[in-house]
């Protein structure tokens, strides 16, 4: 028997849905990047007793990355399109 061999990269079919899925990632990844950032920030408040003055309260820190997950879902959702991966043993 032979060894079975991996598929490479499928080729993308769909060019603005490929375009889409980057920018909705870039998007994710700068939305991301802010929610990390306000928490540092808040975690070295509270160790260092710094007065930092621009910080999100609970809820639009909530909501930041609420928005950053739900772009890298339609980032993900994006690229499938994109790609067409439907009709190859995905389950559909």
């Amino acid at each position: 028997m032979g060894t079975p061999t991996t598929p490479g990269p499928r080729p993308v079919v769909d060019a603005v849905s490929a375009r889409r899925a980057r920018l909705l990632l870039r998007l994710c990844l700068a939305l991301f990047l802010l929610f990390c950032l306000n928490v540092l920030l808040g975690k070295a408040r509270v160790t260092f007793g710094l007065d930092i003055g621009f910080l999100l309260p609970d809820v639009p820190e909530f909501l930041l990355l609420l928005a950053s997950a739900l772009c890298f879902t339609l980032a993900a959702l994006a690229r499938e399109k994109a790609v067409d991966s439907r009709g190859e043993g995905s389950g559909a």
